[in-house]
């Protein structure tokens, strides 16, 4: 079994429901056809998902795909400078990400945002950190 199935067996463990309710959930929710035969090739690693289902199951279990994928993101921020939370006079800075955050739940809570338009939203940030790092924009 490979990183990427033993993380998917403990979200849907988790939740505790079976492969095939697994399988109906998402095919309801994204309007595509996954059986719960492909989702346990997947989580025994004998297959491994397409980018795109690997997209939809990071959506529906609110992780992102790198999680998926066994990638710490959180070792990542560790490495970095810690300085970079001072403001010019030494103070802490605190981020506003955690606010918004915080109101972009609340809309997917009051039903304002779908599963499908997280989705959307995704792919546009992934778009704009693409031409930000190829400093697109200036």
């Amino acid at each position: 079994m490979n990183i990427t199935g033993k993380i998917l067996k403990n979200l849907r463990l988790n939740k505790n429901i079976t492969l095939d309710q697994l399988a109906d959930e998402i095919n309801e929710m994204f309007k595509i056809s996954i059986t719960g035969s492909m989702l346990s090739k997947w989580e025994t690693g004998k297959a491994n998902p397409i980018y795109e289902h690997l997209k939809r199951l990071a959506s529906y279990y609110n992780v992102t795909t790198d999680f998926l994928l066994g990638f710490n993101q959180d070792e990542k921020l560790e490495l970095g400078n810690k300085n970079n939370n001072l403001d010019k006079n030494g103070k802490i800075r605190y981020s506003k990400k955690p606010n918004n955050i915080k109101r972009l739940v609340k809309l997917l809570e009051d039903d304002k945002i779908t599963n499908k338009d997280v989705v959307i939203l995704k792919d546009f940030v992934q778009v704009l950190l693409s031409k930000k790092h190829k400093n697109l924009y200036r």
